[in-house]
């Protein structure tokens, strides 16, 4: 009792005002709190009288700093509207509106409560981290130095105050120690304290814990045996017998070929089915959940403003959204201009990776997963500028959708598909596939091979999958496959992002030739053991993903090679007329594979398409063969990277370098002059 009476005498002009009838001895035990719901494992006594006069007061800090800020009454009212509404508290909400910044809030709490304002400095080490990855972010940090001297680094909310200086008060031990410091210090702490197993983990993925799964190995033995052996039987068929093996290969291939436009085809005739309601809720009181943004950039220095403007617009609550910006360590200019553009917007951070291969986008993403928080994650890349929508229509649909439901993949259209032929055919490429294909095979129950941006994720489940894989150049095709083979469920939504297209052969060859590499990664990787993905997906799936896959492969090479043979047959029978009813059928499945290609392509397409874009992209339709001719020539490259390079990631670069005319005025993008 004395210890007590005299921590009183000390404190006796705290302008807390505590209750002079404290009891010594305790009554009840309640853990601190430091917030709504956020407790600490410290327990300290009260009595009840204390107790109930503390919950009366409790305000009374937190007006006293809101004061010392200079906010009106207007702000706070509508921050504390917001908290309610958002589920957040008070503090999140000034900062996102911009009323404070973190940093000045953080240092007028440490001066009430008479602590310090303090950062965990570089050397410290967080106790107990590990235990931390289950929730979003610790309210009381405990620190050790290399001299084993520890530190409390507290993050109060201001609601919360008067009983973090109550608790302050009774253990002045603990006051000597604590420090008041911003999330974003606590995150930056934490991430360099994990930064090396996060870098291990991202490099070896999949490769490390499911090794079969990854791409890291291209051809297992047993695959590039078989592959061989079937090879060197071609051969061998081809020399001895050249007639006998070309006229049972040529309607053998005619006939994959043709199933493989059969999906296309089918897609194409049936009718679309009614968009879904963009803001549609279960729960429409529901607070949002918090929602994290992932995005990497290497050498995009150019896009960065035109990125942070196009985030910033997102409709979802400044509070209740994270948006992570990935950086490689070695590309300086991009971080700077990352740094820039973010100043005063507090949703948005950087993320640096040590610089190491392999240098892929899903390692850069590995390596920032383990950052994140959000129930729900989505991709988008540097160019990319999605409908402000896009993830209020994402968060009604996964409250609305299956319990299966784990991805929805946003469609992509281009927007510069006007600008010359090649990006008008890339634009018409991206109408069939994200507007027609994959919600006609999403809603059939088929496989869905995700693109490489705009997919909105359940988090928890995505890191359940094993994140994505850093060793393939497609890694957004393998992870739809992983998803279905988990018995997990993808959809599509009617939320666009807005994207550029390559308007320079030499982006748009070294683009194609990624994915169509990453593609034959994809289908090795997943046909190692076919029997095994049979039983997992069944066999109509089976077939489905066969002729997906080898229907992506083959169609960039069988398109011309279809083409000449019925030129060839036609000339054939205007010189010597029709042989046999075999040539005949033989003719019309060439000239099947080789209009319906065409015609598959221009259904699929020209649905897709509003009035705005017919106007100007159906003109392009002519080139569709000279665009395809030069899709076999990425394709032959992209076999040869597969022996040679089969983990080199060809960068596509989004800024003026894609441009037709790099001196067009129209893609200077926001230069900064003066720097590097």
């Amino acid at each position: 009792m004395r210890r007590e009476l005299e921590r009183v005498a000390r404190l006796r002009d705290d302008p807390l005002q505590l209750p002079s009838a404290y009891a010594a001895k305790p009554a009840v035990f309640p853990t601190l709190s430091l917030g709504d719901g956020a407790r600490s494992p410290i327990r300290f006594p009260l009595s009840p009288k204390t107790v109930a006069t503390a919950r009366r007061s409790r305000q009374g800090l937190c007006e006293g700093v809101l004061a010392a800020l200079g906010l009106d009454t207007v702000t706070i009212r509508a921050a504390r509207s917001a908290a309610k509404r958002n589920g957040t508290d008070l503090l999140a909400e000034i900062v996102a509106g911009g009323a404070a910044d973190a940093q000045t809030v953080a240092a007028a709490m440490a001066e009430a409560l008479d602590v310090p304002f303090d950062g965990i400095a570089p050397g410290n080490r967080i106790i107990g981290a590990e235990r931390c990855k289950t929730v979003a972010l610790p309210r009381l940090v405990k620190t050790c130095d290399d001299e084993l001297r520890t530190k409390l680094f507290l993050l109060p909310k201001l609601e919360g105050l008067d009983r973090t200086a109550e608790f302050l008060w009774r253990w002045p031990e603990v006051k000597d120690r604590a420090r008041v410091t911003t999330e974003a210090d606590v995150k930056s702490a934490m991430a360099r304290q994990s930064e090396r197993q996060r870098l291990d983990a991202a490099v070896l993925s999949l490769a490390a814990e499911q090794p079969r799964q990854s791409a890291r190995t291209v051809l297992e033995a047993g695959q590039a045996i078989g592959l061989m052996l079937a090879f060197g039987l071609l051969l061998l068929a081809l020399f001895s017998a050249p007639g006998a093996t070309v006229a049972i290969l040529h309607p053998l291939a005619g006939v994959l070929f043709a199933a493989c436009l059969t999906i296309r085809l089918a897609a194409a005739i049936s009718r679309q089915p009614p968009p879904a309601d963009a803001y549609a809720s279960s729960r429409s009181d529901e607070p949002p959940p918090l929602y994290s943004v992932l995005v990497a950039l290497y050498h995009e220095a150019a896009m960065v403003d035109r990125l942070v403007r196009a985030l910033s617009k997102l409709d979802w609550p400044v509070s209740r959204i994270e948006i992570k910006l990935i950086c490689e360590g070695d590309d300086a200019a991009t971080i700077r201009a990352v740094e820039r553009a973010i100043a005063g917007h507090p949703q948005f951070e950087v993320v640096v990776i040590p610089a190491c291969e392999p240098r892929t986008k899903p390692k850069a993403l590995n390596y920032a997963l383990p950052l994140t928080a959000g129930e729900f994650l989505v991709l988008y890349d540097a160019e990319d500028e999605p409908d402000p929508g896009q993830l209020r229509e994402a968060f009604g649909r996964f409250r609305q959708g299956p319990a299966n439901l784990v991805c929805l993949q946003a469609p992509l259209v281009v927007r510069n598909g006007a600008n010359n032929w090649l990006a008008g055919i890339f634009a018409l490429e991206y109408a069939a596939l994200f507007r027609r294909l994959l919600p006609w095979l999403s809603g059939h129950g088929f496989p869905v091979p995700l693109g490489g941006t705009s997919n909105h994720f359940v988090r928890s489940r995505l890191i359940e999958i094993g994140g994505w894989d850093s060793h393939n150049v497609t890694e957004d095709a393998d992870l739809g496959m992983r998803f279905y083979r988990a018995g997990y469920r993808v959809e599509t939504l009617s939320s666009p992002t807005m994207e550029d297209a390559p308007e320079r052969w030499a982006v748009w060859h070294r683009q194609r030739t990624r994915w169509t590499k990453g593609w034959a990664q994809t289908w090795l990787v997943h046909m190692r053991q076919p029997g095994i993905l049979r039983r997992q997906i069944g066999l109509r799936n089976f077939v489905v993903f066969q002729l997906l896959f080898v229907g992506m492969l083959a169609s960039a090479l069988a398109h011309p090679v279809f083409l000449a043979l019925a030129i060839l047959s036609l000339a054939s029978f205007a010189t010597n007329g029709l042989s046999s009813a075999y040539q005949g059928l033989i003719f019309a499945l060439d000239l099947f594979n080789a209009v319906g290609g065409y015609a598959a392509f221009i259904a699929l397409s020209i649905g897709a398409l509003d009035a705005r874009e017919r106007g100007v992209l159906v003109k392009y339709y002519p080139l569709l063969y000279l665009y395809w001719l030069l899709i076999a020539v990425a394709a032959l490259r992209a076999l040869g990277q597969l022996v040679s390079a089969p983990h080199q990631w060809e960068k596509t670069p989004h800024d003026i370098r894609s441009r037709a005319d790099p001196g067009d005025a129209r893609y200077r993008l926001e230069p900064h002059f003066g720097e590097d």
